[in-house]
């Protein structure tokens, strides 16, 4: 069988509920009306009802006159106080009274209404379910089972606050809340009486007495209570019961208004546990998406940084490495022997050659020119005289040494000077290509070093793209916020709100701590025998005297087991704040001073983690861009940029010479061409004489032949001898040509040299300082490979806490609250109902009212008598009342 809650007697009770303060109705003067109806019911063993009598009381003080108009029975309405009659209107007892001090009215009739309980009575011996009367006489194992229904049961639509800014709903089953107590008395004959529900004692005559508490209503009790006992039995018979029972508002009756209260604790708690895990999860969700933003970041940076790994690993850096290479091994070694063969050889040699021209051989030709012109043809005469005896001799050595040394001479000095144009021509065709390629060169390194621009800037953004992780970190941080207070209109933090509920729950048990006490004191109250209720049991008859004091037993031990709950309650409730301090301090370590600072909470640890992507975003930054450098370092500040900014001026400067070395080339060119050309005149014109001479020899050896051939003869040799003339000195001007062009191709070369130079030492720089960037390059790969594999951690865990943490917190959150809220809203609806339906008739107008229950359940002995006691009660309820009345007036006094 279900066992119920215990509450306090109902007999015992009744006078602290009818003591209330009453309002006054009155025509003239100040009278205080208190009305309460007592329903009287008899029911046969079964539960069935056979009768039911409703008994009035309306108990007047002050002093004045006023007219009563009380809702009443009017079926066998009787007069208690005497043999007066009443007027009755409209189903209302309608009276005039005076009052001076105190005054009562009593009536009796008909109970015409429904009863609000159901009774059930189910009996079984030895297993089998028999009727009442089955019972008597028998023996064996009795077994009674009791079904107390409250009939006032309905289905109403609640509302409470749901925790998310709104209002829930719910269907929940109201009734007019009812507590009350069933007692029975077992005689001597039931042994081995057994039962889960009940109080059981001794009657003091042998007997055993069961005494069942009711709460009749939900959610501190239900609708409906199940309770019994089993006993064996000899010779047997069916008990009697008394059933006693009232309406209660559970928010203001003493025994359950703390009860309600934590029905309305819990849904407020429920509230704001649920308003601060939606904060909670909304900054986690935040969180989740700003490190899904950074993952995305890293990503791409990660991809970046492989890209220029792989980019300064595999292609700048060998590239480097060559070109250093090329320009240390090849090109400067070329460039210093070019400049040393011009300086060395070329440039004496053509100072020479120009010097010769110059200075001997022209001039000598210009001698010969004016000899032959102006001496020799006229001394021809002269000249045939002695052509026999000198001249043919003379020509014939002349001759020979014309064609065995001038000729041969000239056709050489002609076959160098065409050389050397041919060579001078060459140099000038490969010249550009050199040029062309220092472009490339530029070029590739003009690349190099937007690349490590592109690089400084890109890393350059790490923090902004780190930035949504702070942001969203702040954000928790300030979900999770202190312990004070919000500002109106903002929503309360997670801290504030576990805060709160450990400080409610905190007071909650110093309050039930307290409560103890007053039950201690009420206690007193009850049974001192001065001050206490006990006081009135001289005032009640002398048959009732002993169920009353008895009564007052009952209400003491029901003290006794709720100061026993009340405490349990408080250990509790202290338990559950404690337990919550320690969710603070995880929380925040500094939330509270009994946390232990060497423990840092959620918030400690999200300041530390972002103090870390801080200072891990700042690092890479500053050490990659310092590595990087600026456009306008050089090789002396030890950056990539400054090492590639040094070969670029390299570069520039053997562009520079590159160009003079090309103009040099091409005057060289031009003198060169110029000296082939006088050359090949001069091997003519040294041919022509060596002709000439020949002819003259033959002419001076056929001399005999005749004058005039000599004479022709010196007058082509003049003529040849300007021709002579004039070639060499075209061969002088181009010598001095060719020297300024040597000359010019000789610092050039210097020039070259000393670029070609500063671009290997830029280019060793420079491949120093990109293996640097790779081996720099290599580690942020591997560290944002490394950051790029842990960071999806970080957004899956953000996600898998919002998913098994805070959105499930939440759900437990708003389940509280409806939970709880729904519980308070039952309660309310509750204490509603009996303010609107808890009398059985209703009290005046202005009157305080109450109504209480009396049941009297048959036994069955086979005589059909019922229990001696019938009756007992109601006298019992009227001494109540009674007591009532006399509380009231000293209040009131």
């Amino acid at each position: 069988m279900r066992r119920i809650l215990p509450v306090v007697a109902v007999t015992a009770t009744l006078p602290l509920v009818l003591g209330t303060a009453a309002v006054a109705a009155d025509d003239s003067g100040d009278v205080s009306v208190v009305n309460t109806e007592t329903v009287q019911a008899k029911l046969d063993a079964t539960g069935a009802v056979k009768e039911a009598r409703v008994y009035e009381q309306l108990a007047l003080t002050g002093h004045g006159t006023t007219t009563i108009s009380n809702p009443v029975s009017t079926s066998g309405l009787r007069n208690l106080d005497g043999f007066g009659s009443f007027r009755v209107e409209d189903g209302r007892l309608v009276t005039q009274v005076d009052v001076d001090g105190e005054k009562r009215l009593r009536t009796v009739s008909d109970f015409d209404g429904d009863l609000p309980l159901g009774v059930d009575i189910r009996y079984s011996l030895d297993g089998k379910t028999v009727a009442p009367g089955d019972v008597v006489g028998r023996s064996g194992l009795l077994e009674v089972h009791y079904t107390i229904t409250n009939l006032t049961s309905r289905e109403d639509e609640v509302t409470f606050d749901d925790g998310r800014g709104g209002t829930g709903t719910a269907t929940a089953t109201t009734v007019v809340p009812m507590i009350g107590q069933l007692v029975t008395t077992l005689p001597s004959t039931f042994t081995d009486v057994q039962s889960g529900e009940a109080g059981i004692a001794g009657d003091g005559r042998g007997g055993t007495r069961l005494t069942f508490q009711m709460t009749l209503f939900p959610p501190i009790g239900a609708p409906t209570a199940e309770f019994g006992y089993t006993a064996q039995i000899t010779k047997g018979v069916v008990p009697a019961a008394s059933l006693t029972s009232m309406p209660v508002s559970p928010l203001e009756y003493p025994s359950f208004k703390g009860g309600s209260a934590s029905y309305a604790s819990g849904a407020e708690s429920g509230v704001d546990l649920t308003t601060g895990a939606i904060t909670i999860n909304d900054n986690l969700l935040r969180l989740h998406d700003g490190a899904a933003e950074l993952l995305a970041g890293i990503e791409q940076l990660n991809d970046g940084a492989g890209t220029l790994r792989d980019g300064l690993a595999l292609e700048a850096a060998p590239g480097a490495g060559d070109l250093a290479a090329g320009l240390n091994d090849k090109l400067l070694p070329g460039s210093r022997t070019l400049a040393d063969g011009l300086n060395g050889q070329i440039v004496p040699g053509a100072r020479d050659l120009s010097a010769g021209l110059v200075g001997q051989l022209a001039p000598g030709a210009k001698s010969l020119a004016e000899g032959l012109n102006d001496k020799l043809a006229p001394g021809a005469a002269s000249l045939a005289e002695g052509l026999t005896d000198v001249a043919a001799p003379g020509a014939a050595a002349l001759a020979k040494g014309l064609n065995d040394s001038a000729a041969p001479g000239a056709v050489e000095l002609a076959a160098g000077a065409a050389a050397l144009d041919t060579g001078l021509a060459s140099a000038r065709l490969k010249a550009p290509a050199l040029i062309a390629g220092l472009t490339q060169v530029d070029e590739g390194l003009a690349k190099i070093d937007k690349g490590l621009a592109d690089l400084s800037t890109q890393i350059g953004g790490l923090p902004t793209k780190a930035q949504p992780l702070r942001d969203g970190i702040a954000r928790m941080r300030a979900g999770i916020g202190s312990t004070a207070a919000p500002a109106p209109g903002q929503q309360p933090t997670l801290l504030y709100a576990v805060n709160a509920m450990r400080t409610q729950l905190g007071t909650a048990s110093s309050t039930a701590t307290s409560t103890v006490t007053s039950i201690g004191e009420l206690k007193l109250g009850v049974t001192d025998p001065t001050a206490g209720l006990a006081a009135f049991t001289a005032m009640l008859p002398a048959g009732a005297q002993a169920s009353y004091t008895a009564g007052l037993g009952r209400v003491a031990g029901g003290l006794d087991q709720l100061s026993d709950g009340m405490t349990t309650s408080a250990t509790q409730l202290g338990t559950a704040a404690a337990t919550l301090a320690l969710v603070q301090c995880g929380l925040s370590s500094a939330s509270l001073p009994a946390c232990d600072p060497a423990k840092p909470g959620l918030l400690e640890g999200l300041g530390g983690l972002d103090a870390g992507i801080g200072q891990l975003a700042t690092t890479v930054v500053d050490s990659v861009q310092g590595g990087v450098g600026t456009s306008s370092d050089t090789a002396e500040d030890g950056t990539l940029r400054g090492g590639v900014n040094s070969v670029r001026a390299g570069v520039g400067q053997i562009q520079g010479g590159g160009g003079e070395l090309v103009a040099g080339l091409g005057r060289l060119g031009d003198g060169a061409s110029k000296l082939s050309t006088g050359a090949g005149r001069l091997s003519t014109g040294l041919a022509d004489a060596a002709s000439g001479s020949q002819d003259l020899a033959d002419g001076l050896a056929g001399a005999a032949t005749g004058a005039a051939a000599i004479s022709d003869g010196l007058g082509t040799a003049a003529a040849g001898s300007t021709k002579v003339s004039d070639g060499l000195g075209s061969a002088a001007s181009g010598s001095q040509r060719l020297l300024a062009g040597l000359q010019s191709a000789a610092t050039g070369s210097r020039t070259l040299s000393s670029g070609i130079g500063t671009a290997a030492s830029g280019s060793s720089t420079l491949a120093a300082g990109i293996q640097r960037a790779a081996d720099g390059s290599e580690q942020l790969a591997d560290g944002l490979g490394t950051a790029a594999g842990a960071a999806p951690q970080l957004v899956d865990g953000a996600q898998q806490l919002s998913d098994e943490g805070t959105s499930k917190l939440v759900e437990s959150g708003a389940t509280t609250a409806a939970k709880f809220g729904t519980g308070y809203a039952v309660l309310a609806a509750g204490a509603a109902r009996t303010a609107e339906e808890g009398m059985a008739y209703g009290a005046p107008e202005g009157a305080t009212g109450a109504t209480a229950y009396s049941i009297e359940i048959a036994g069955a002995d086979g005589s059909g008598a019922t229990n001696a006691g019938k009756g007992v009660a109601a006298l019992a309820l009227f001494a109540a009342a009674a007591v009532a009345g006399t509380v009231l007036r000293r209040r009131s006094a």
